[in-house]
């Protein structure tokens, strides 16, 4: 065998402790998201392909959180949130979740029958507190509550919308829509701001939430860390 560059590096792998395959996709992984951070973000054609697949997937958009990629995933993922906000506006049924998410996982353990106990304890969990938060939406408190929090992620969202359950009575649907539009555009407000005071012309003005709201928004996008 010819010895590249790849043969050394693979060489040097199999000399630290693991997987060397496992680690040198990490490392790749992390040099492809630190390329994105520093240099990619900006291009368009980037941007747009992000924008189709609705943001990086569960983990890779918690590993960009851990390298503090604020304004990066501030200016990609506010795009998405545009989108979403749009849907809602216009009265579409579904909103596709991203690629990825926890959302098309819960369906792909499901379709696999996982047998690990705390994956089936979750899912049974999780259909529970859906089908609890269907009724709750009816109720006024509730109502005025959820909206004031910062909402569902997507993945729970169309999980909430689109869920096979027993019958709940009321318009639980159109309330959780005009609530999470409300939390959607709230947290869309607050991106702005942050791109804004990136900006070194409002770099001195005085710092509220909207600093941390691409940590918000990554959470929003891909599923809660």
């Amino acid at each position: 065998m010819q010895r590249t560059q790849e043969y050394q590096t693979l060489l040097y792998a199999c000399q630290q402790e693991g997987c060397p395959i496992c680690r040198l996709l990490q490392e790749s992984t992390q040099r492809y998201l630190r390329a994105w951070q520093y240099e990619h973000f900006t291009d368009v054609g980037i941007r747009e392909e992000l924008r189709r697949t609705r943001g990086f997937c569960h983990t890779h958009t918690w590993q960009l959180v851990h390298l503090g990629a604020a304004l990066p995933i501030a200016q990609a993922y506010r795009d998405i949130i545009s989108d979403i906000i749009e849907q809602l506006q216009s009265g579409q049924h579904e909103v596709q979740p991203p690629s990825g998410s926890l959302l098309r996982r819960f369906f792909e353990a499901k379709q696999e029958a996982s047998r690990c106990p705390a994956c089936q304890q979750q899912r049974k969990a999780e259909e529970r507190y859906i089908s609890s938060l269907r009724q709750a939406l009816l109720d006024e408190a509730f109502y005025a509550q959820f909206t004031e929090s910062q909402g569902l992620c997507l993945p729970h969202f169309q999980l909430a919308s689109t869920l096979k359950l027993s019958s709940t009575p009321g318009d639980w649907l159109a309330r959780l829509r005009k609530a999470q539009l409300s939390c959607l555009q709230r947290l869309d407000g607050q991106l702005g701001e942050l791109i804004r005071k990136h900006d070194y012309r409002f770099k001195d003005e005085p710092r509220g939430p909207e600093m941390k709201s691409w940590q918000r928004a990554a959470g929003l996008v891909a599923g809660e860390e």
